[in-house]
């Protein structure tokens, strides 16, 4: 998926250009006909202290992107905003949003008009499934014609832009991605638990089953660090897990009841689905067919 043609050409800076989402990007805009810079730390770059060439590149960018860990961007962020030109973008790529944000501010101060635009982007997705179609959150962390032209960028490539702001956006990552996992994670600890072959398991999978295994093995197969961080980063995280083991203990006490008590139950979980219910509902049947093929 497509739309307007590129404009005009720029300098781009991906710091961490060597990783998976800088790569991502790193490549999205040199297919546009960027030119684009790539500083890693696998290459001997390190962008807190960047060298005399790095210095350089970053003066002259029009885009700068940390594609980089939580902690080195929060140190970066202080090096690198004094050498952008007052017009660039300064793009970050963290999972978690709000400590960014703070540091953006406290930086600030009361002048809010003290530089260029920065963008926070969090695409919702492993880079290698691809932009288009996928989800990318985007928190405007301070404005300008820079944010817009990436927004644009996003949708030219066929990314499904999602503008929210820091706070919600670690609020709601803690339901989708930190919940979604510890809830995955947790099914493979109690199939661990109750000591179920896997051969057996597998002969008798219903959809539901299969689909949670499914999910079981991308997760458990993955980088550490990455499922990790989901957890360990997000502030808002530990409140999710602690709302899962509440949950299970009031499957639980459902079960214990009597046909109605299970039925509220039922209802009070379908809530959260909210006008998209029929839609998830549909989605499910059409992956359970596919199973039987």
């Amino acid at each position: 998926m497509t739309g307007s043609p590129a404009p005009e050409a720029r300098s781009i800076v991906v710091a961490g250009g060597a990783g998976a989402v800088g790569t991502m990007l790193a490549d999205r805009w040199r297919g546009d006909g960027n030119t684009v810079h790539v500083l890693d730390a696998r290459h001997g770059d390190d962008i807190r202290y960047p060298d005399r060439g790095a210095e350089s590149r970053l003066r002259e960018a029009d885009v700068v992107v940390l594609a980089v860990p939580e902690g080195v961007a929060l140190e970066a962020v202080k090096s690198v905003i004094p050498l952008l030109n007052a017009a660039a973008l300064l793009v970050e790529t963290l999972s978690v949003k709000t400590r960014f944000s703070s540091a953006v501010a406290e930086l600030d101060g009361d002048d809010v008009d003290r530089g260029g635009p920065i963008v926070g982007i969090n695409p919702m997705f492993a880079p290698s499934l691809g932009l288009s179609g996928r989800a990318v959150a985007v928190v405007v962390h301070r404005d300008g014609p820079g944010a817009d032209r990436l927004r644009d960028d996003l949708s030219r490539w066929g990314a499904r832009v999602e503008i929210t702001t820091a706070d919600r956006h670690d609020r709601v990552c803690a339901a989708v991605q930190a919940l979604t996992h510890a809830t995955i994670l947790a099914f493979g600890c109690a199939l661990a638990d109750l000591g179920i072959d896997a051969d057996e398991a597998a002969a008798l999978a219903t959809p539901p089953f299969t689909t949670m295994s499914a999910l079981q093995a991308r997760i458990t197969g993955g980088t550490p660090e990455v499922y990790r961080d989901v957890q360990a980063s997000n502030p808002c995280a530990p409140a999710a897990r602690e709302a899962l083991a509440r949950a299970v203990c009031r499957v639980s006490a459902a079960s214990a009841g009597d046909t109605d008590d299970f039925t509220a139950l039922l209802t009070e979980a379908g809530g959260p689905l909210g006008g998209h219910a029929d839609d998830y509902a549909r989605l499910c049947a059409r992956m359970f067919e596919r199973l039987s093929t």
